[in-house]
């Protein structure tokens, strides 16, 4: 016990921090869901919706747009596939309550600090494969800023068909 209340006197006295009382472990203001795939964002949707109205937060679909160098990063061709019609409808159809943020960059990694708040919650649905997917990266950038993961792996397919 001696040694405890020691450590933490030398830290106080080096303006070191041992414990952020007021940092929280996880963000529970919001549930997001990143975009990879229409099927597999839709599935992630279903868990962090469930997620969302039981916490009483509101749930945002994030897509991280890749724009190519060749063209300017604030006018790129066509739309993102979560701001068409046809995808916007089916998830008002399974009756979710979403918020759509889109952001234009040149690499996703590095926008992940733009788009959220530290140690956020964040859905994200794929496959587990030997071979690094989109999904797997995703959730390993995210994890090492420092965000909370949930990865809904979608082998079981018939808990997650519509």
């Amino acid at each position: 016990m001696n040694e405890i209340i020691e450590l933490m006197r030398t830290a106080a006295k080096a303006g070191t921090r041992l414990l952020e009382p007021d940092v929280p472990a996880i963000r529970t203001d919001g549930v997001y869901v990143i975009f990879t795939a229409i099927d597999d964002t839709v599935a992630a949707v279903r868990v962090a919706d469930d997620l969302a109205k039981a916490m009483t937060v509101p749930l945002t679909l994030v897509h991280f747009r890749n724009v190519p160098f060749q063209l300017p990063v604030d006018a790129p061709d066509g739309i993102s596939p979560v701001e068409t019609d046809a995808f916007v409808a089916r998830l008002q159809a399974e009756g979710f309550d979403v918020r759509v943020r889109v952001y234009l960059c040149r690499e996703e990694r590095r926008t992940i600090s733009l788009a959220f708040r530290r140690h956020s919650l964040v859905v994200l649905a794929g496959r587990r494969r030997w071979w690094p997917t989109l999904a797997e990266r995703w959730r390993r950038w995210l994890e090492s800023a420092g965000h909370f993961v949930v990865f809904v792996d979608l082998e079981d397919k018939e808990q997650f068909r519509a």
